[in-house]
Protein backbone atom coordinates (compact mmCIF):
# COMPACT_ATOMS: atom_id res chain seq x y z
CA UNK A 1 0.00 0.00 0.00
CA UNK A 2 1.54 3.80 -0.69
CA UNK A 3 2.50 5.61 2.15
CA UNK A 4 -0.45 7.70 1.70
CA UNK A 5 -3.10 5.05 1.58
CA UNK A 6 -2.12 4.73 5.94
CA UNK A 7 -2.42 8.79 6.56
CA UNK A 8 -6.35 8.29 6.96
CA UNK A 9 -6.72 10.94 9.41
CA UNK A 10 -5.01 13.46 6.66
CA UNK A 11 -2.77 15.25 8.92
CA UNK A 12 0.22 14.54 6.49
CA UNK A 13 2.34 11.84 9.17
CA UNK A 14 1.69 8.54 9.13
CA UNK A 15 1.52 7.24 12.85
CA UNK A 16 1.40 3.86 13.92
CA UNK A 17 -2.93 4.50 14.61
CA UNK A 18 -2.98 5.47 11.30
CA UNK A 19 -0.97 2.06 10.14
CA UNK A 20 -3.56 0.05 12.60
CA UNK A 21 -6.66 1.37 11.35
CA UNK A 22 -5.49 1.33 7.71
CA UNK A 23 -4.49 -2.43 8.52
CA UNK A 24 -8.47 -2.94 10.01
CA UNK A 25 -9.79 -1.51 7.17
CA UNK A 26 -8.08 -4.01 4.81
CA UNK A 27 -9.04 -6.67 7.19
CA UNK A 28 -12.69 -5.67 6.73
CA UNK A 29 -12.48 -5.08 2.69
CA UNK A 30 -11.29 -8.63 2.40
CA UNK A 31 -13.53 -10.02 4.75
CA UNK A 32 -16.36 -8.40 2.77
CA UNK A 33 -15.34 -9.72 -0.70
CA UNK A 34 -15.48 -13.15 0.89
CA UNK A 35 -18.71 -13.10 1.98
CA UNK A 36 -19.86 -11.92 -1.47
CA UNK A 37 -18.10 -14.76 -3.03
CA UNK A 38 -19.74 -17.29 -0.68
CA UNK A 39 -22.99 -15.36 -0.85
CA UNK A 40 -22.97 -15.93 -4.65
CA UNK A 41 -22.01 -19.56 -4.56
CA UNK A 42 -25.10 -19.83 -1.88
CA UNK A 43 -27.13 -18.12 -5.19
CA UNK A 44 -25.66 -20.00 -7.54
CA UNK A 45 -26.33 -23.06 -6.21
CA UNK A 46 -30.00 -22.68 -5.47
CA UNK A 47 -30.67 -21.26 -9.09
CA UNK A 48 -28.84 -24.46 -10.33
CA UNK A 49 -31.22 -26.77 -8.17
CA UNK A 50 -34.24 -24.55 -9.41
CA UNK A 51 -33.12 -24.73 -13.69
CA UNK A 52 -32.24 -28.30 -13.34
CA UNK A 53 -35.13 -29.16 -11.78
CA UNK A 54 -37.33 -27.39 -14.24
CA UNK A 55 -35.66 -29.04 -17.09
CA UNK A 56 -36.13 -32.19 -15.68
CA UNK A 57 -39.45 -31.67 -15.86
CA UNK A 58 -39.77 -30.39 -19.07
CA UNK A 59 -40.82 -32.52 -22.47
CA UNK A 60 -36.85 -32.39 -23.76
CA UNK A 61 -35.85 -35.00 -20.98
CA UNK A 62 -37.02 -38.24 -21.21
CA UNK A 63 -38.04 -40.76 -18.50
CA UNK A 64 -35.84 -43.49 -19.03
CA UNK A 65 -33.06 -40.50 -19.17
CA UNK A 66 -33.92 -39.58 -15.86
CA UNK A 67 -33.96 -42.77 -14.73
CA UNK A 68 -30.74 -43.71 -15.73
CA UNK A 69 -29.18 -40.82 -14.29
CA UNK A 70 -31.28 -41.08 -11.10
CA UNK A 71 -28.05 -42.04 -8.70
CA UNK A 72 -26.15 -39.00 -10.33
CA UNK A 73 -29.25 -36.76 -9.67
CA UNK A 74 -29.03 -37.52 -6.06
CA UNK A 75 -25.60 -36.20 -5.61
CA UNK A 76 -26.14 -33.76 -7.42
CA UNK A 77 -28.74 -32.52 -5.08
CA UNK A 78 -27.23 -33.47 -2.20
CA UNK A 79 -23.63 -31.60 -3.02
CA UNK A 80 -25.86 -28.55 -4.03
CA UNK A 81 -27.62 -28.30 -0.46
CA UNK A 82 -24.61 -29.07 1.17
CA UNK A 83 -23.21 -25.59 -0.29
CA UNK A 84 -26.52 -23.92 0.76
CA UNK A 85 -26.33 -25.15 4.04
CA UNK A 86 -22.95 -24.37 4.79
CA UNK A 87 -23.19 -21.20 3.52
CA UNK A 88 -26.22 -20.21 6.13
CA UNK A 89 -24.99 -22.47 8.91
CA UNK A 90 -21.68 -20.39 9.07
CA UNK A 91 -23.11 -17.26 8.43
CA UNK A 92 -25.62 -18.18 11.61
CA UNK A 93 -22.75 -19.12 13.26
CA UNK A 94 -20.54 -15.76 12.43
CA UNK A 95 -23.62 -13.57 13.56
CA UNK A 96 -23.75 -14.99 16.67
CA UNK A 97 -20.22 -14.27 17.92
Amino acid sequence: MPERDFDVDGDGAVSAEDVAAAEKLAEIERQDRRQQAQRRMAWVAIWSMIVFTLVLFSPMVSDSRVAALADLLGLFYIAQAGVVGAFMGMTAWMNRK
